[in-house]
C-alpha cells in the first residue's frame, strides 16, 4: 500500500475520534489490527495496537480540552514498524516508529487547535445558513468541516511515513552495529509505561465500585 492511500485510511479512522462515527474504531486496540491486516502483519498491528492503548487509554478527548492525537500517533507507530519490518531491525525500526509516533501526537494537538478555530468560523456561517433556511449550504459547511479535519489529520500521516523512510536509513548507515542489540529495552520499557500509566486508572475505578 502507498504512503498515500495508508495516510488517507489513517485520516479516515482518525475521523472517529470526535469527528464522526464515535464508534470507537479509531482506539489503537482496533486501528492498528486493521492497519497490521492490511499491510500483512495482523500480528504485529495487534500487538502494537494493545501497547499504545495502553499508553492512550487515560487520553480523553472531551470538551475544549487540549489533547495529544495518541490515535493517529499510534496507527502512525504501526504502520512505519510494520513498513519496515523487513529490514530485519525490529529495535532500531520500532524506536524509530515510536518516537516519529509522539511527535505526530504532538503535531496532531497542535492541528486540533488549528481545526477549533477554524471550526468556529464555520458554526457561524453555519448559524447564518440557519437563519437563511438554508439546509443544503448547513450540510455543506459540515461536510467542509469534517473534510478539513480529514485533510489535516492525512497530511500529517502522510508527512510522518515520508519522514520516516528518509529517517530510518540514515539511522542505519550512520548507527554503529551493536545499536540494535542495545535498543532491546526499548519496547519493554512502553509497555511498562503503559502498565504504569494504565494501573492507577484500573485502582481508581476498582475503589469507586467498592
Amino acid at each position: 500500500m502507498s504512503n498515500l492511500l495508508l495516510s488517507l485510511l489513517i485520516g479516515f479512522l482518525g475521523l472517529d475520534t470526535t469527528i464522526a462515527f464515535q464508534v470507537l474504531i479509531s482506539q489503537p486496540i482496533f486501528a492498528c489490527p486493521i492497519l497490521g491486516w492490511l499491510l500483512g502483519n495482523p500480528a504485529l498491528g495487534m500487538e502494537i495496537g494493545i501497547m499504545m492503548q495502553l499508553i492512550w487509554l487515560n487520553v480523553l478527548p472531551v470538551g475544549a480540552a487540549v489533547f495529544l492525537e495518541g490515535n493517529i500517533a499510534s496507527m502512525v507507530t504501526c504502520a512505519i514498524a510494520i513498513q519496515f519490518e523487513e529490514l530485519n531491525l525490529p529495535n532500531l525500526v520500532f524506536t524509530a516508529a515510536f518516537v516519529i509516533g509522539m511527535a505526530v501526537s504532538y503535531l496532531g494537538a497542535q492541528l486540533t487547535v488549528l481545526d477549533r478555530k477554524l471550526n468556529g468560523l464555520i458554526l457561524k456561517l453555519t448559524l447564518e445558513a440557519a437563519q437563511k433556511a438554508s439546509l443544503k449550504q448547513i450540510a455543506l459547511l459540515d461536510f467542509t468541516s469534517v473534510l478539513i479535519y480529514f485533510l489535516m489529520m492525512s497530511a500529517l500521516a502522510y508527512v510522518a511515513l515520508w519522514g520516516a523512510g528518509q529517517m530510518i536509513p540514515l539511522l542505519i548507515e550512520n548507527l554503529p552495529s551493536p545499536a540494535e542489540q542495545k535498543l532491546e529495552f526499548v519496547k519493554p520499557a512502553v509497555w511498562g509505561l503503559g502498565i504504569s500509566l494504565t494501573l492507577p486508572m484500573i485502582f481508581r475505578i476498582l475503589r469507586q465500585k467498592s
